[in-house]
């Protein structure tokens, strides 16, 4: 387990170290070796199994039809549908052939908090992992992160304050610090397969591409922004009405922060910061729902 979800780090990492458009070929696509490492190890100790390879081929081949695009325009949209399809598949765990490994098991932060479980998920790692890899750019200088952060900063706290009024609001957390010993764990999976993943695909994928197709519109970015966010709400639906409408919010600050400065690291650092506010200042991760 251990060298798997090292090399999917590296290799998540290791998609910065090719961003710009002066790289060549082979550095931009440097995270491929690290991540045919881990898939390696991932075969060897059950954590992907023989169908697995399977989906992941699948996944491979229509991001890289779609980042590379034929003459034909239906040939585009379809490689579009089918990546939406095995991507919606591949994060919400319905495609067979994935073992996660489960790292926390059904721990209570505190006495009235619902039980939290935790999993190194392969699968909805590889989602943004390829799209962040083939079909999205990635800061490349100092003075662009500089930039980025000085834009998206203020909007993040905005959004930040806007989910805790209301999450208070709606009796579904309690203000309560803490900082608990599985800290180092948590903020590991949550900013490199969590959060990078969600945001890939809600905004590095649905909401660029929906924004492009509908650029002619005055209303086009908003309208994509807006259904980018309901998907993202829709996607939290086992965890109940409330949690839905609270993600649904988040979303749209999130697409929020990406239309201000189309970077897609600012809304990954807006919903990491969000969501680690949020598990070491408030109950995690939510309150159990009286009897």
């Amino acid at each position: 387990m251990v060298p798997t979800f090292t090399l999917l780090t590296l290799a998540v990492l290791a998609l910065w170290l090719g961003a710009g458009d002066r790289v060549s070929v082979a550095r931009r696509n440097f995270w491929l070796l690290p991540w045919i490492g881990s898939l390696v190890t991932a075969l060897a100790s059950g954590i992907v199994q023989p169908i697995g390879l399977g989906w992941i081929a699948a996944l491979v081949g229509t991001t890289f039809w779609f980042a590379h695009p034929p003459v034909q325009r239906w040939q585009r949209i379809a490689a579009g549908a089918a990546l939406l399809a095995l991507a919606a598949g591949l994060m919400l765990h319905r495609l067979p052939g994935f073992n996660n490994p489960r790292v926390i098991s059904a721990v209570r932060f505190s006495a009235d908090a619902i039980p939290f479980t935790l999993y190194l998920n392969y699968d909805k790692t590889l989602v943004g992992l390829f799209i962040l890899g083939w079909c999205h750019s990635r800061l490349a200088h100092v003075a662009e992160w500089r930039a980025m952060l000085a834009t998206a900063a203020p909007r993040a706290g905005c959004v930040i304050a806007v989910i805790f009024v209301l999450s208070l609001a709606m009796g579904y957390v309690r203000f309560e610090l803490k900082f608990p010993p599985v800290i180092w764990l948590w903020l590991w999976v949550n900013l490199c397969f969590t959060c990078l993943a969600e945001e890939a695909l809600f905004r590095g994928f649905i909401q660029a591409q929906l924004q492009h197709l509908w650029r002619r519109w005055s209303w086009g970015t908003w309208l994509a922004l807006g259904v980018a966010a309901g998907l993202f709400g829709l996607a939290h639906a086992a965890g109940g009405a409330a949690y839905v409408a609270l993600a649904t919010v988040a979303g749209l600050g999130y697409g929020w922060v990406y239309q201000r400065t189309q970077r897609i690291e600012a809304s990954i650092l807006t919903h990491f910061a969000l969501n680690t506010a949020h598990f070491l200042a408030f109950t995690y991760p939510a309150l159990q729902p009286s009897a």
